[in-house]
């Protein structure tokens, strides 16, 4: 072959190859950032669904909680969550919407965003709740002092109620049940009529007399209906023990941390002085409970805004604010039920409801909708 044709060769060789090679190192540069967007894009899905996670996890531990995340560190990147009451396929829903960031203002930066709506089932009230107060024996109200049996929401104001919803303001089996001054005031609900709190009240608020199934309850869990609904003795302290959604279990109410939250089960000594926790404080949602062996545990002097059911042996000049009811267990009660101050009781099934409803696991938050 002539060396002028095998000079073309070598050079169409030479000129071959370096597209070949070319093109190799295109592909190879293009694959190298295809896998690099789509890891960068599945980071940042990866974000959003933890961001999304995180809320559900901050609901079922505060059902109240809509804060979200305004911006938080995570994976590497950024996440934002919102957190909203919205409605979904005609159920009032909680929205959470939770948006995945890396290589935040960059030129490469990817965003994911994760939706989901879920809601919590109601709960139930208890068949030990016959009214705003339900009470084992005669005793009576002093001071500026309301028991408001009407229906209202959680933390509502006393004007805002839902009509014929309500219960009695005082449900007792004692003899007796006085508006022992001229302040204080008792209303409710009978035959769906509501009653505003006057005194003296309507006496069809205030039932008397009374007789519990079976007997009335001596326990907490007997208040919640015992074995048969699911409440066989020590089930509630050993959720408050457990700490789930926030739960406490002390026997020195000094230890509590705040807001109360879940079951908060305060066993206090059964010998006096130390069988009463004075001045307490009660600030707090779900279900407290003021219990000991022989019923002789004493809430006096509490103040403080509770949402929920208080369960409690006895208890003596209450002077904070309360949605939903209470249930006093002793027969022999130490003094007034509330008195010397200034108190505004409202029954509330919404209140008594999200007390309830961690309690059972087909009340636990559900989440009907998640997408990408």
């Amino acid at each position: 072959m002539p060396g002028r044709a095998i000079i073309l060769v070598v050079a169409g060789v030479v000129i071959i190859t370096g597209i070949i090679l070319h093109r190799i190192e295109a592909a190879s540069t293009n694959i190298a950032a295809n896998f690099n967007n789509y890891f960068l894009q599945q980071t940042a899905r990866n974000i959003a669904q933890s961001g999304v996670n995180l809320a559900l996890r901050q609901l079922g531990y505060n059902r109240t909680w809509r804060a979200g995340f305004p911006q938080m560190s995570m994976l590497g990147g950024k996440v934002y969550v919102d957190v909203y009451d919205t409605m979904f396929a005609g159920i009032p829903a909680i929205g959470i919407r939770s948006t995945g960031i890396v290589e935040h203002r960059s030129s490469i930066e990817k965003q994911a965003t994760s939706t989901a709506f879920a809601y919590f089932p109601n709960g139930f009230i208890p068949l030990s709740v016959k009214g705003l107060l339900t009470l084992n024996g005669s005793n009576q109200v002093n001071g500026n002092i309301t028991l408001d049996g009407r229906d209202h929401d959680e933390f509502a104001p006393p004007n805002q109620f839902n009509p014929g919803k309500g219960t009695y303001g005082v449900w007792t089996t004692g003899a007796s049940f006085v508006e022992g001054s001229a302040a204080a005031k008792i209303g409710g609900t009978a035959d769906s009529i509501d009653y505003i709190p006057t005194n003296p009240c309507n006496p069809v608020v205030v039932k008397k007399n009374q007789s519990f199934p079976n007997g009335y309850p001596n326990t907490p869990d007997s208040a919640f209906g015992g074995p048969s609904y699911g409440y066989p003795e020590g089930t509630l302290k050993a959720i408050a023990q457990s700490g789930v959604a926030g739960s406490q279990y002390v026997t020195d109410p000094t230890r509590l941390t705040y807001p109360l939250r879940g079951v908060t089960y305060v066993e206090i000594p059964t010998s006096s002085p130390k069988n009463r926790w004075s001045s307490a404080t009660i600030n707090g949602t779900g279900i407290l409970i003021i219990h000991n062996s022989v019923k002789n545990a004493v809430l006096e002097n509490a103040a403080g805004n509770f949402s929920g059911i208080v369960v409690v042996d006895d208890i003596v000049r209450f002077h904070g604010n309360l949605w939903g009811a209470i249930i006093g267990l002793t027969n022999t009660p130490s003094g007034n039920v509330l008195g010397n101050g200034n108190a505004y009781l409202s029954f509330s099934r919404k209140a008594i409801s999200n007390a309830t409803g961690f309690l059972a696991n087909d009340t636990q938050l559900k989440v009907i909708a998640w997408w990408e």
